[in-house]
């Protein structure tokens, strides 16, 4: 999938359901969203920072980002720092 499905904006309020929302289809449905390794960056995302972190993480830099490479690479940064402050 080259391009990360249309997401939720201006399509009304998620409600839970398969691809309603990127974070609902990682997390609840186990279904791919932007790729395996952008979605397994993200679960570990969440496992460093909480979900209260992710999800503002997620609607500043992800939500309006429609090129799933660019949403690996953005992952990528946040895991990376994210494992930077982790260590001692």
């Amino acid at each position: 999938m080259a391009l990360a499905r249309q997401g939720v904006i201006g399509e009304g309020m998620p409600n839970g359901k398969p691809g309603d929302h990127p974070l609902t289809d990682i997390f609840k449905h186990c279904i791919e969203a932007y790729g395996p390794e952008a979605d397994d960056l993200i679960r570990r995302i969440q496992e460093l920072s909480g979900p209260d972190a992710l999800h503002e993480w997620w609607e500043r830099e992800i939500s309006s980002v429609r090129d799933n490479d660019e949403v690996l690479r953005r992952a990528r940064a946040r895991h990376d720092e994210l494992l930077k402050r982790t260590k001692p």
